[in-house]
């Protein structure tokens, strides 16, 4: 196969899994496509420091950064969100304070993008090590205001962690020398290979899920419960 498509297949798997939990999830579209901008956005931005000590894919457009970064981040960050909620069976609730939780939350993306910003520029953190650390904070933050959505962080983590896993080894039966061509693989803890993936990638997969699958319900300040007749 040829590896300048490798990027552009592995994107179009995600934008599947995107569709199939949109499609599935009526009550859930809002919150699917607020937190897919907001990633789709955030990770054209991601990528282009990735380029310098992550990884560096080949994009369709010859280009260092492309359309592909966009979708890839607007595809797990909408499957993210929901994750727990079509696995748990669970929706949305509104609390009646909404509009003030709402107000008072909205910083909190800010605030995250900007620890991953001054890591890697201030602390010259690389960015791998500096995105770990953003979601460590931000997860941090986020389950000391709100406890109760412990269990919703820690099964989207898990969750993300397998799909984004299975994902991968998918991928090897199409595009076997990927990891070898695209990845910066230094001497260091994260690059470590496990059954052909660096460590990295894995513990980034859990802190994205964990981050992500109740991003959405702490600053909208909702609550889940099951759905009607499950």
């Amino acid at each position: 196969m040829d590896y300048q498509y490798f990027y552009l297949v592995w994107t179009l798997f995600f934008l599947i899994i995107w569709l199939s939990l949109f499609l599935l999830r009526k009550d859930s579209r809002r919150e699917i496509l607020a937190i897919s901008l907001v990633f789709g956005v955030g990770g054209i931005g991601c990528q282009y420091l990735h380029l310098h000590d992550w990884w560096q894919p080949l994009r369709i457009t010859n280009t260092s950064v492309g359309f592909e970064d966009f979708f890839i981040g607007f595809a797990i960050g909408g499957i993210a969100s929901v994750l727990y909620e079509v696995v748990a069976k669970r929706r949305d609730v509104h609390p009646s304070n909404r509009e003030a939780i709402r107000r008072s939350s909205y910083f909190f993306i800010a605030f995250f993008a900007l620890v991953f910003v001054c890591a890697f520029f201030m602390l010259h953190l690389n960015s791998m090590s500096a995105a770990l650390l953003a979601y460590v904070v931000g997860i941090s933050y986020l389950l000391f205001r709100r406890r109760d959505l412990l269990v919703n962080s820690i099964v989207s983590g898990t969750l993300l962690l397998v799909l984004g896993a299975g994902t991968y080894w998918f991928l090897f039966l199409i595009y076997p020398e990927y990891i070898s061509l695209f990845w910066h693989l230094p001497e260091v803890w994260y690059s470590k290979l496990i059954f052909g993936i660096p460590i990295g990638e894995y513990i980034w997969y859990f802190l994205t899920g964990a981050f992500i699958g109740p991003l959405y319900e702490f600053i909208e300040g909702l609550r889940t419960r099951k759905l009607p007749n499950v």
